[in-house]
C-alpha cells in the first residue's frame, strides 16, 4: 500500500503513472522512495491528472510504457484497487 498522485492516465483509465508520495502507508514489502514514478493497472476511469489516491494491491515487477514525449520508460509495476484521497485530506 502507497499514496501517490496520478501523472498521467492511460488506456482508456485502466491504467496511469503515479509519482509516489512521502507516506505512512508505504508497506509494499519494498521500499519506494518518494517522488518515483510508478506503473499502476487499476481503474482511473474518473480521475485526472494531479487527483491523488492510496494504492492496495500487489507488486507485479518491472514494466514498461510510453511517456508523453515519446520515450520509453522502465519502472516499477503494480495491479490492484485505488481509493482516492479528497482534496485538503492529508495522506497521514
Amino acid at each position: 500500500m502507497f499514496v501517490g498522485t496520478v501523472a498521467s492516465i492511460a488506456n482508456g483509465g485502466t491504467e496511469a503513472v503515479l509519482v509516489v508520495e512521502p507516506s505512512r502507508y508505504d508497506n509494499t514489502g519494498m521500499t519506494l522512495k518518494p517522488y518515483t514514478a510508478v506503473y499502476v493497472y487499476a481503474d482511473f476511469r474518473n480521475a485526472v491528472d494531479g487527483d491523488r489516491f492510496k494504492f492496495l494491491g500487489e507488486f507485479i515487477g518491472k514494466v514498461n510504457y510510453t511517456k508523453a514525449n515519446g520515450a520509453e520508460a522502465t519502472v516499477f509495476g503494480f495491479r490492484g484497487m485505488v481509493v482516492p484521497i479528497a482534496q485538503g485530506q492529508t495522506n497521514y
